[in-house]
This record gives C-alpha cells, structure tokens and sequence, in this order.
C-alpha cells in the first residue's frame, strides 16, 4: 500500500504504508529474491507470482517482499523498475550480506521523508531514548503515536503485529540484526549505538537527504545536520563519527568544508546517481 506524505514541509513523496508488511519482518533473503526477479517481469502482480513460483514463497510473504524492496530504495514506485541503487546492490552484493547495503536498507526506511513509513522514521529517532531496556509495548506506544498524527489510526492488533515487525527487522541475523543497532534481550530488547557507517555510505545518504529535505540549499551548516532528528539521527551517527566521514568525503571531492569560522557549513554533494561507485569503496 502506498501512501502520500507532505514529509513536515518538504514536497509530497511516496512512501510504503504503515501495514505493508503483512505481519512479515525484513528479510534480507526476500528482498534479495525480489531484486532478482524484479527485473523479469513487467508488473506487480507477475512479480508476486514469480516470488511463489521461482522463489518459493507464500503468498502473503510474496505481496510483502515487492514494499520491503521499495522502502529500502531498490525498487520504484508504480513499477518493477530497480532503482539505480537497485541496480548497483544487484550487481555488487546480490546477497545483500555487506554492511554498507544492511546501512543503506536501513537508512531508506528511516528517511525522514521516505520511502520507507512514517513510523519507522520515528522509531529510529526514539531508539536512543528508549535505551537498555524497552519491550514491544514501548514501540506500539509510538507507532499508534504516529499513526494517530497522520491520521490513520491502527486497530489494536494491527499496531502490535507492525511492532512485532518493526523489532524483529533489527534483531534477526537475516535482516538488519548484523548492524548492532537493537539486541533481543531475555526480558525484552535494548538499543546500543552500532559501528558508524563508511563514507561512502554517509555520502549516498547526504544526498537523498538533501534532495528531499533541503531542496534547493546549496550549503547547510554542520550543526543542521547534526541536530536531532535531522540527518545524523537518522543514521545514528554521533558528531565525531559524522565529522570523520564529511571529512573522508571532502578529501574525495564529493563535497567542500568551509570550517574557517562558525557556522561550520557543508556543501551540497552530486545527485545520488553520480555517488553509487562510492558506496562499495575501500575506506
């Protein structure tokens, strides 16, 4: 299911509706089955049938693998199109097993303004927060928040199937468990800050983040990025780490630092078509 989102001052985006999932959690196998097939097939519904047919899947597991592909970025809206990033994860890691494509899944589905859905945003933004120590009352308390706010409130068993999810995509070894970023503990589960993404990871997500949220900027103070909720919080990162990166990524000429004096400001970097050879480099 798609949704329109005014992305809270940005321009309308699409984004994967809040129960896309059908009571799945990510799977890096599924989304990698969907990479594999999508490119076979003219339709979504013929994509669904080849996910049964050659992929042996079940038929709800099916419809749910095309929107996970979608809110990680690898797959357009409306069509089996990939995505250039799509395309560039299919050719260098078709597994999805390396940890620059788990941060960029990641990353997509956490965007403040898509594709992935809104509440995952939001989750992401409270998991420091909610610290060593939450259950999954904890995040259905913020997913029926947020879809409150959006006004398309989820019945009771609709919000803790989709916390259920939400949890499982970050604890499981097949999905985004590798990160570090939510462990399952004996009474519950506790968030911990994981290993800082690459450069060229950083660098990818800048620009998307800045396509959709500062438009036609073409610098952005260092503190804006850093702020909560802004684009550091999205990929967890702290402000050493993101220093580090901007700095990897200005002596790689992606982008320019104008550190003379206060405000600290970041260029704007190419189009995230001209950083895909980037994100697979060696630091």
């Amino acid at each position: 299911m798609l949704i329109q989102d005014e992305g809270r001052g940005v321009p309308v985006a699409k984004r994967i509706g809040t129960l896309f999932h059908e009571t799945f959690a990510l799977s890096r196998p599924g989304v990698a089955a969907a990479l594999r097939q999508a490119s076979e097939t003219v339709g979504n519904k013929e994509l669904v049938e080849r996910l049964q047919e050659e992929e042996n899947l079940g038929r709800n597991w099916a419809k749910a693998v095309p929107s996970y592909a979608r809110g990680c970025g690898f797959l357009d809206f409306g069509s089996t199109h990939l995505t250039p990033l799509g395309e560039h994860v299919l050719a260098h890691d078709p597994d999805l097993h390396l940890p620059e494509t788990l941060w960029l899944m990641h990353y997509h589905l956490s965007a403040p303004h898509g594709p992935g859905p809104r509440f995952w945003h939001d989750l992401v933004q409270r998991l420091p927060e909610l610290g060593d120590g939450f259950d999954r009352e904890d995040v259905a308390v913020q997913i029926a928040e947020t879809t409150r706010t959006d006004g398309a409130a989820l019945k009771e068993r609709g919000v803790a199937s989709t916390a259920t999810v939400f949890l499982g995509s970050y604890a499981k070894s097949d999905a985004l468990g590798p990160l570090g970023i939510v462990q399952e503990k004996e009474n519950g589960y506790a968030f911990d800050y994981p290993e800082a993404p690459s450069a060229g990871v950083v660098g990818y997500a800048l620009s998307h983040y800045w396509q959709g949220q500062l438009l036609g900027q073409q610098t952005c103070s260092l503190e804006t990025l850093s702020e909560p909720g802004g684009f550091s919080s999205a990929l967890l990162l702290g402000s050493f780490d993101l220093n580090r990166a901007l700095r990897q990524l200005a002596q790689r000429g992606v982008l320019e630092l104008w550190m003379a004096a206060p405000p600290y400001q970041v260029t704007r970097p190419p189009a995230p078509q001209q950083l895909l050879e980037g994100i697979y480099a060696a630091e």
